[in-house]
C-alpha cells in the first residue's frame, strides 16, 4: 500500500502530536492553561489601564500631541506583544493530554502566528509617524486574520473544557 504525501505528512502530525503529549488529566492541563491566559489578562489590562492613562496625560492642544499619542500606541503595541511572547511561551510548556493534543498545537501555532506577526511588523511600529500610518498598521495587523484564529483556537479548547465539566476560564476574546 503506497500512501500520499498528505497522508504521510497527517500520520507525522499524528506521531508528532501524540509524542508531545501527556498522561495529564485534563482538569490539570485546563489549570495550567487557565493560569497561562489568566496573566495575558492581567498583563493586557494593565496596558489597557497605562494606555488610558497615558491618553489623559496628552495635551491635544499642542503640536507634539499627534507624537505623543504615536508614542503611547508603540508602547503599547510593544508591551502586547511581548505578552503574547510570555503567552506563547508558556502554552509550549503545557504538555497536554493527548485527548486534547491537537487542539492544544493548534491553539500553540496560532499564538505562534500571532507572535511572529508582532515581529514582523516591529520595523513599521518603530517608524510611525502619523496617525494615519497608526490606523494603516491596524488595519494591516487586523487583514492578517491571526488574532481572530488565535481567538478562534482559544474558544475551541474552552469549548472543550465546557463539554468536560471543567471549570476554566480561559478568557478567550
Amino acid at each position: 500500500m503506497r500512501l500520499s504525501a498528505r497522508s504521510i505528512g497527517t500520520l507525522a502530525f499524528v506521531l508528532l502530536v501524540s509524542a508531545c503529549a501527556s498522561d495529564g488529566s485534563p482538569e490539570e492541563y485546563f489549570a495550567e492553561l487557565e493560569m497561562v491566559t489568566a496573566t495575558l489578562d492581567v498583563e493586557l489590562d494593565e496596558l489597557e489601564a497605562g494606555f488610558n492613562a497615558g491618553i489623559l496625560e496628552i495635551n491635544f492642544e499642542t503640536a507634539d500631541a499627534e507624537g505623543a499619542l504615536i508614542t503611547l500606541f508603540q508602547a503599547s503595541l510593544d508591551g502586547t506583544a511581548d505578552s503574547f511572547a510570555r503567552l506563547v511561551a508558556g502554552l509550549g510548556n503545557i504538555d497536554p493530554p493527548s485527548s486534547i493534543a491537537a487542539p492544544h498545537e493548534d491553539a500553540l501555532q496560532a499564538g505562534e502566528r500571532v507572535l511572529a506577526e508582532y515581529r514582523e511588523r516591529e520595523d513599521q511600529l518603530a517608524s510611525l509617524d502619523t496617525l494615519a500610518d497608526l490606523d494603516a498598521y491596524a488595519a494591516a495587523f487586523s487583514a492578517t486574520g491571526s488574532r481572530q484564529r488565535f481567538t478562534e483556537a482559544c474558544q475551541e479548547l474552552q469549548t472543550i473544557a465546557n463539554l468536560e465539566g471543567i471549570d476554566a476560564a480561559l478568557g478567550c476574546s
